[in-house]
């Protein structure tokens, strides 16, 4: 199974572009910090992470103001068929008080 979650802040998105079907498409980046525990020892986590909504998901997006946090969800999948960098695809966000 193929599910991300990821609390993360807003640190960038892109206009809106539609698809030739009229599907509204909206890229973003991601910053999470954190702590993971891995083999015993406390690791700390720092990343950035490329994403993107694609249809109605994208109005949440775009409301979302730059530097706010939330609670994404989704999948991850290669950027197109020919380059393999991931892409976090979101499908649900639930921002955090």
């Amino acid at each position: 199974m193929n599910h991300f979650t990821l609390t993360a802040i807003l640190v960038s998105k892109d206009a809106i572009r539609f698809t030739p079907a009229g599907i509204p498409v909206m890229h973003c980046q991601l910053e999470h910090s954190g702590h993971a525990n891995e083999v015993g020892v406390a690791r700390k986590i720092q990343m950035n992470v490329e994403a993107i909504t694609i249809g109605p998901i994208q109005k949440d997006l775009e409301r979302m103001d730059l530097g706010a946090e939330a609670v994404f969800e989704g999948f991850l999948a290669s950027k197109t068929l020919r380059n393999q960098s991931l892409v976090f695809h979101i499908t649900h966000i639930q921002l955090k008080n």
